[in-house]
């Protein structure tokens, strides 16, 4: 699979809507947890939104974007390993 910028622009999508759900859904807490990933998305950012969503309604939206942004750099960070 090769990465294109249709997959990047999917990716990218349902991360900004998972995270506009949180905004929505989401307590003070949650929200500025999500504006930071949303901004600085990185291991850390992005490991602290799934931890503050455990038992949280919108945890499964973001779960998906974020499988989906796995998908999408799936050959960068799997590729060539055996």
């Amino acid at each position: 699979m090769v990465i294109t910028d249709a997959n990047r622009t999917v990716a990218r999508a349902m991360f900004k809507v998972a995270i506009g759900q949180i905004i929505r859904l989401g307590d003070h807490d949650d929200a500025e947890i999500a504006v930071l990933a949303l901004r600085t998305p990185n291991s850390s950012t992005l490991r602290a939104l799934v931890g503050a969503g455990r038992g949280k309604p919108w945890l499964p939206s973001v779960v998906d974007a974020l499988a989906e942004v796995g998908i999408a750099a799936a050959e960068d960070v799997l590729g060539g390993e055996e």
